[in-house]
């Protein structure tokens, strides 16, 4: 039987270090984004409608190597823009 992904929203503490999906009905968001434990998941740049993470897959090991001095917080996620349509735009 398959277990059912952990569901997790904007402003949640990240449980583990991992790969999460990601799902935001109102804008295109990024497909999938790295988080560190203990962060706060992200919100959308452009409105205050949650965004949905899931587990992908989790870094196991990184939480005990302690804090690395290369990490940067991602607070918000940025909406893609769709391209111009080639037909359309001449």
């Amino acid at each position: 039987m398959a277990r059912h992904p952990e569901i997790y929203s904007t402003g949640e503490a990240v449980p583990a270090s991992g790969i999460y999906s990601v799902a935001h009905a109102a804008h295109r968001l990024f497909a999938e984004v790295a988080m560190f434990k203990g962060e706060a998941f992200p919100k959308c740049a452009r409105c205050t409608d949650a965004v949905i993470f899931s587990k992908v897959r989790e870094f196991h090991g990184l939480d005990a190597a302690g804090t690395p001095s290369f990490r940067v917080p991602l607070l918000e996620l940025a909406v893609i823009e769709p391209l111009p349509d080639p037909v359309s735009a001449s």
